[in-house]
């Protein structure tokens, strides 16, 4: 077989911060031709898709932009719209846009060994050939909705807060609001008002902090947009403080201690009824899932109009949720705030690696990356925002921008040496497997809890260690424990 003339240096799947990210740092070390092949019309990757009501950061704006890209932003927390603006202002401005293929969804992507390229297979047909392929599709872009019994009957509408829908106008309605994660606590406080009546159905009650969200002055955004210098000590200030809850999270009991206390001095200020108090108590050491950031759940939940149920659903009826204790609740929509498919990294894509080993196949017990970046038998493949790459603090930019320079690395040393396809060796993987596995013992993730930073009470999702090390472990590439294959 001839090699494809069409041919490019480097494919990447998915146009969040990831990819463009991936594909800035492509031109600024001229690393060769790039696509961005993209399943929206588009890009953005999270923040395009969750438009619900209330939806907004909770990583302050000092640290959720590419630290060689500041924005002036218009408060703390910047929300949906905001972030959106910012990612299409960056890939205009870096020139990333004319090589975004909107409307590519990725079926499947096979290393071809003849020709050294990877082959990526779109849904309506269209082949691309890139002699690198990088997977930048995230962690949080496959809705994950409870197969509940009779989810199908229900005579209203139904859906996802990832998949808004604004034609319901939810002025008036009986609105089932399921779930009480990070988008239900943005989502309730937001619809509250309009609604006639909202039930939140709560598996497992969350740790909400309180948000501290000023807007932005005037002489502020004034300063950042042309002196983005003096932002600095804040962005510093922001991070230094991430790192000191994060340890708590990766062993230190003495801050957990701290921040549980800090919860329960805040909830007893504002959380008078003794029956709600209860229900909103977490039973699982802080830390162990997401502590969640918002100034209003707690008000909302008091309203009048507003209940909170704890027992657990049974099943969809025609007209409502019906729960484990016979009671069936009449409703106008259903709203699922009930997170993602978050360990199904890169699915439902076919990524087929050298002698045919899938990576469905190869992730089969639970997914893992060298590095979070590399896996044995996947030649000149990356994978951004891969297994235990995400954090429990901090910006998950920062962690980003460490894997897309350790990529961009790692091709600059396979086209130096003219290497065919570089591959990390299984011994190198089993290490980094043991080192995960050994720091994450201590962390708070793996205290009893079910989260989706595991599975089957392995951590599968988060860097056990400080951002810090991550960053420092990953400015350099040690050869050793990568080959050259054909």
């Amino acid at each position: 077989m001839s090699v494809p003339n069409n041919a490019v240096e480097v494919l990447i799947i998915g146009s969040g911060f990831g990819g463009l990210g991936m594909a800035i740092e492509i031109d600024r070390r001229r690393l060769g031709s790039y696509l961005i092949l993209e399943q929206a019309d588009g890009v953005g990757g999270t923040w395009r898709d969750n438009t619900y009501p209330g939806a907004a950061c909770d990583v302050k704006a000092t640290l959720y932009h590419y630290s060689y890209a500041p924005w002036a932003w218009s408060r703390t927390y910047p929300p949906q719209s905001e972030i959106l603006a910012y990612i299409r202002a960056t890939a205009d401005r870096y020139r990333v846009t004319p090589r975004v293929l909107m409307n590519k969804t990725v079926v499947s992507a096979t290393w071809q060994p003849a020709w050294g390229l990877w082959e990526v297979i779109c849904k309506d047909g269209t082949k691309y050939h890139g002699r690198y392929l990088v997977g930048a599709t995230g962690q949080l872009n496959r809705p994950a909705v409870p197969e509940f019994a009779g989810r199908d009957t229900f005579a209203g509408p139904q859906f996802h807060t990832a998949r808004w829908d604004h034609s319901i106008d939810l002025t008036g309605k009986r609105v089932a609001l399921i779930g009480s994660g990070a988008s239900a606590i943005q989502v309730g406080p937001a619809i509250a008002e309009s609604v006639a009546q909202l039930e939140v159905f709560q598996r497992s009650a969350p740790y909400v902090m309180p948000k501290e969200d000023p807007e932005t002055t005037p002489g502020q955004r004034r300063r950042q947009q042309y002196l983005p210098w003096t932002t600095l000590f804040s962005r510093l200030r922001s991070y230094v403080f991430g790192e000191l809850f994060g340890a708590g999270l990766v062993g230190k009991k003495e801050i957990r201690a701290k921040a549980r206390a800090q919860w329960e001095t805040y909830v007893n200020a504002v959380v008078q009824d003794s029956d709600l108090r209860a229900k909103i108590e977490p039973d699982y050491e802080i830390g162990c899932k997401r502590v969640l950031l918002a100034s209003d759940w707690y008000s909302t939940l008091q309203r009048e109009n507003v209940s909170l149920v704890t027992s657990g659903i049974e099943s969809i009826t025609p007209r409502g949720v019906k729960t484990t204790d016979g009671v069936e609740h009449e409703f106008d929509v259903l709203v699922y705030a009930t997170g993602f498919s978050t360990t199904d990294f890169l699915a439902p894509m076919q990524i087929t690696g050298r002698d045919g080993q899938t990576l469905r196949n190869a992730w089969a017990t639970r997914p893992i990356a060298h590095r979070g970046v590399t896996i044995p038998e996947f030649p000149n493949f990356f994978v951004l925002y891969g297994p235990n790459t995400n954090l429990g603090s901090n910006s998950i930019l920062f962690m980003l921008e460490s894997q897309i320079q350790y990529t961009a690395h790692l091709m600059r040393a396979a086209n130096d040496r003219d290497w065919r396809g570089i591959e990390v060796k299984s011994e190198a993987l089993e290490e980094w497997r043991s080192m995960i596995d050994d720091e994450s013992g201590e962390t708070a993730w793996l205290q009893g809890c079910q989260s989706w930073y595991t599975i089957d009470g392995v951590n599968t999702n988060n860097w056990p260690k400080s951002s810090w090390q991550y960053h420092q472990l990953l400015r350099s590439i040690d050869l050793t424990n990568y080959a050259n294959v054909s």
